[in-house]
């Protein structure tokens, strides 16, 4: 078979870091990438992450059997019409992002029926080691999937092995549920954030606090995005961003009812409560180990022309069939 070509187009911390997992796992790719920012190319073949890189993003898509977009939504809906004509036909396209629907909306317009795409999204806690470019970035995650509308269950099963290359673990949900969950544990944080930077600078006592800011409020106010990604973002998941917006005003709302009427034990409950909260989802969140969540589902396996040409190698390095219809655990060898 010959050597697949993969294009990783966004090549920061979680574009080089794919490279780098893609890498390890010894898929038989010859990885090629693009970034608008030459420093991030060059950074990228420094680490020896991809193979080679093209300033122009045509020529870096055009060969592609498989192409994976990390970059920012408010770049995203500038570049997919850009590439619509570009795909090879078969290839398969996986988007990355944190607000789904809106992604979804633009690659049904510009991405051709020739082409499957998926999309995804990587839950990097950053609890067991800091978000950086590595090649264990995605070990024991959660990597959100969402197929597109007409993708095929072969293209999904090829990007459900991929996921499992790269060391994550593939969870399957629709981009609506994916959506409101995210804008509850990352966008409105994200809100919060930076409400509160905006407050607290805006505050006539900010010329004698800021001097008293130190970690707490340093980790209270990061945002953790360009200001550019996180205007788009929070525009791209405004429904829902919104609504838990609503939630909130209604918490604040009742943490300084208990503070004006000097309930001491009812806050102490409350206090005693988060902390008990937050220490359970840390302590999942640092094991990756979520007892209470169903088992991804298990994709179809049938033979298809997209099979044939992506999964080869791709197969799932825990077992592969046999002859006899049983399954033989891999041993790398």
């Amino acid at each position: 078979m010959a050597e697949l070509t993969a294009c990783i187009l966004g090549l920061g911390e979680t574009g080089i870091s794919l490279s780098l997992a893609l890498k390890r796992s010894r898929a038989s790719f010859q990885i090629v990438g693009h970034d608008r920012d030459r420093g991030r190319m060059g950074v990228a073949q420094k680490m020896k992450a991809v193979d080679r890189t093209f300033w122009n993003v045509h020529r870096a898509v055009e060969n592609a059997d498989l192409i994976v977009l990390t970059i920012p939504f408010s770049e995203l809906a500038d570049l997919m019409p850009l590439l619509s004509e570009t795909y090879k036909p078969q290839s398969l396209v996986l988007i990355l992002a944190s607000a789904l629907e809106p992604v979804q909306a633009l690659a049904q317009e510009h991405i051709p029926h020739t082409v499957s795409y998926v999309m995804g999204h990587p839950i990097l806690t950053g609890i067991n080691a800091p978000v950086t470019e590595r090649e264990d970035l995605f070990d024991d995650t959660l990597f959100c999937l969402v197929p597109g509308p007409d993708t095929s269950p072969e293209a999904m099963k090829v990007v459900h092995n991929l996921i499992e290359h790269l060391g994550a673990k593939p969870h399957y949900l629709d981009a609506a549920e994916h959506d409101g969950l995210i804008a509850g544990v990352e966008h409105t944080a994200h809100v919060l954030a930076a409400a509160y930077m905006h407050a607290a600078a805006q505050g006539a006592g900010w010329q004698d606090a800021r001097k008293l800011a130190g970690r707490v409020f340093h980790n209270a106010t990061d945002v953790a995005r360009s200001p550019a990604q996180l205007s788009s973002t929070l525009r791209a998941n405004r429904t829902y961003v919104m609504t838990w917006l609503e939630l909130m005003q209604r918490e604040i709302g009742e943490w300084r009812r208990l503070l004006a009427e000097d309930e001491a034990d009812a806050l102490a409950e409350r206090v005693e409560r988060v902390h008990e909260e937050r220490y359970r989802w840390i302590q999942g969140a640092a094991l990756q180990d979520w007892s209470e969540a169903a088992p991804a589902t298990e994709m179809s396996t049938s033979g298809s022309i997209m099979r044939q040409m992506l999964l080869g190698n791709l197969g799932s390095r825990r077992r592969r069939p046999r002859p006899d219809g049983d399954e033989e655990r891999d041993t790398g060898r």
